[in-house]
């Protein structure tokens, strides 16, 4: 209440003086009110040069504020300010991102069979890319097992095992074990592909309004586990 008097007065007295002027000096004449560092509130008819850093506000003549500038921030007060703004920027992108790809996606499949059809030759490709790698493995395996037994009969028979043979093995071992880590790598390719499929499909159906049951392309093509 103290201070609000202090101030009513203030204004009274600053008005009283302002209207002494002549109107070009009325004009130029401004009220200031700032808030210092120990958040005392200072009124004056110039702002003062520590002032400026402070939180303040120009007054007209009836002591209503007309502008409002906040204080300087700290230097960690502006590291944080800096960092929510560059969150806040990020996350706009990513929602423009998620935008533009939900565009593409209902405008690229126009209905749901066609984006099924689409995921269905890709998941062909690969599961035609894992039956290639078995049938490769199994021939490897065959290869791999009659030279280890010929070398097994050589040495049985108490003969020295030719280097040629031996070498063989090695090259048979190493093909079956590349040929493995192709199927398991394609493998873990075709549950990817399965989770991005299943993912997009229900945000395709979400988009679209649609609520049946997404159809799941891995229940009609299940992944044959490797021999």
């Amino acid at each position: 209440m103290k201070l609000f008097v202090r101030f009513s007065m203030l204004v009274t007295t600053l008005s009283l003086l302002l209207m002494t002027l002549s109107p070009d000096a009325t004009a130029q004449r401004k009220l200031y009110r700032w808030t210092d560092g120990d958040g005392k509130v200072h009124y004056t008819d110039q702002l003062p040069a520590e002032a400026v850093k402070d939180k303040q506000e120009v007054l007209n003549n009836q002591g209503m504020s007309i502008k409002t500038t906040e204080r300087a921030r700290t230097a960690e007060e502006q590291a944080a300010w800096e960092a929510e703004q560059a969150l806040l920027e990020k996350e706009q992108k990513a929602a423009e991102e998620k935008a533009k790809m939900d565009a593409m996606l209902t405008g690229s499949y126009p209905a749901e069979s066609d984006l099924q059809r689409a995921y269905r030759e890709r998941f062909d490709l690969i599961e035609q890319s894992l039956e290639s790698a078995r049938v490769g493995i199994r021939s490897q395996e065959k290869s791999l097992s009659e030279l280890l037994e010929h070398a097994a009969d050589l040495e049985r028979n108490n003969k020295a095992v030719p280097i040629a043979i031996t070498d063989s093995i090695t090259r048979a071992r190493a093909a079956v074990d590349e040929q493995r880590s192709y199927l398991t790598r394609r493998e873990a390719e075709r549950t990817n592909l399965q989770g991005e499929f299943d993912a997009l499909l229900a945000r395709y159906r979400e988009l679209k309004g649609i609520e049946a049951e997404a159809k799941s392309i891995k229940a009609e093509t299940p992944v044959s586990s490797s021999p």
